[in-house]
């Protein structure tokens, strides 16, 4: 056997002793498929809109105040994903129990929320009397999840003494 030929069986020894010692390299009898993708359309869900043809209305009546407030508005998305909510000094109360469905057309829901005297004492207040600024958001969000579209807002301005309100 010539030098060469001791050189190349040390070398392939070598690289069998490799292989017993890395069990990295060990050889495997697992098949390998490949799945070719035939349909490459991804339909994402639509984003949540915000209410449209929003529209808020007070009603007061002389020296007992503000009575109540009428909103309604219109979304694609159904009753559940609804929201109302009304923040003074930074407080907020967030409402579903008022919101009504009165209307469907198409794929176009409509809806209506009144908070009435006995509803507005529990989110406002009694001081409403002298007057006072609020905010009113109404939301929509898509179904089952977190995801809510840009607020529709209006301000609530109480004048003092129920001598008139209005919600622009």
């Amino acid at each position: 056997m010539t030098r060469r030929a001791r050189a190349a069986a040390a070398g392939l020894g070598l690289l069998c002793l490799t292989g017993v010692l890395l069990p990295g390299l060990r050889t495997t009898e697992a098949a390998w498929t490949a799945d070719a993708v035939t349909n490459t359309t991804v339909t994402a869900a639509p984003a949540p809109t915000t209410a449209t043809g929003a529209t808020c209305k007070p009603t007061s009546a002389i020296v007992v105040g503000l009575q109540r407030v009428d909103l309604a508005w219109s979304s694609t998305l159904p009753l559940a994903d609804q929201r109302v909510d009304i923040t003074k000094n930074s407080t907020t109360a967030r409402d579903t129990s008022q919101i009504t469905l009165t209307g469907q057309t198409g794929g176009v829901y409509s809806y209506a929320a009144t908070y009435d005297t006995a509803k507005l004492l529990g989110l406002l207040n009694l001081s409403d009397l002298l007057g006072g600024t609020y905010g009113i958001s109404i939301q929509t969000g898509y179904p089952n999840t977190t995801w809510y579209a840009p607020p529709k807002t209006f301000t609530l301005n109480v004048i003092l003494l129920g001598l008139g309100s209005t919600c622009s």
